[in-house]
């Protein structure tokens, strides 16, 4: 009877410390998966605050980019006002241009526009619009008939649009106390034989002359 009884408590033990085990890789595989989706649930919460945080960044820094500016168009005493949005910093060539895509006029420039305490210097280039006059197709808000119009309003407007946007006239500055002075290509003083009129390029623009 004693040899039956041992082997039942041996059967017992065996089965025990089986269960025991069977319980404890149980555990360790339950652990094992909790840690795994914590670890995953954090690290897409991360990504996601990362792209969030991107995003914002990106946002924030073209609505600190974007600024306006104000195009001037027209002639000495009568000019209306144009928005120009541009990115970056404000430079004369960024208007001039901005007056161009506006108009349809081409206004290229020969050079780069010079800037000093003496004022700003602009040179056309030949094939601009000063020169060859208003393109074939033009837009009904801008249409000139011929270059007795579009001449001067080309010059009084990117005169203007520079004076008024590189003078801080919240601080008290006069727009007028900008010089702005026109050549041509070549270095050459502007010469418009078709309509006999030569604009000094030593002398701060003012007017169109015979206005």
């Amino acid at each position: 009877m004693k040899q039956p009884i041992k082997k039942f408590m041996l059967i017992s033990v065996i089965m025990g410390m089986i269960a025991t085990c069977l319980i404890g890789c149980s555990t360790v595989e339950n652990q094992s998966s909790t840690e795994s989706g914590t670890s995953s649930a954090s690290n897409a919460q991360t990504s996601s605050t990362q792209t969030n945080d991107t995003q914002s960044s990106e946002e924030t820094s073209t609505q600190t980019q974007q600024q306006e500016a104000v195009l001037y168009i027209g002639r000495e005493g009568n000019f209306k006002e144009y928005s120009l949005k541009y990115e970056g910093e404000l430079k004369p060539e960024t208007l001039i241009e901005g007056i161009s895509n506006l108009t349809g006029w081409d206004l290229s420039l020969s050079d780069a526009v010079t800037t000093g305490k003496g004022g700003m210097t602009v040179s056309f280039a030949k094939d601009s619009a000063l020169f060859v006059g208003p393109p074939e197709t033009q837009k009904d808000e801008f249409f000139m008939y011929d270059a007795d119009n579009l001449t001067p309003t080309i010059l009084d407007s990117v005169k203007k649009t520079l004076q008024e946007n590189f003078v801080d006239t919240n601080a008290g500055g006069d727009p007028d106390s900008l010089d702005i002075y026109y050549c041509m290509e070549g270095d050459q003083p502007l010469t418009f034989d078709n309509l006999n009129v030569t604009i000094p390029m030593d002398t701060p623009y003012t007017t169109f002359p015979n206005e």
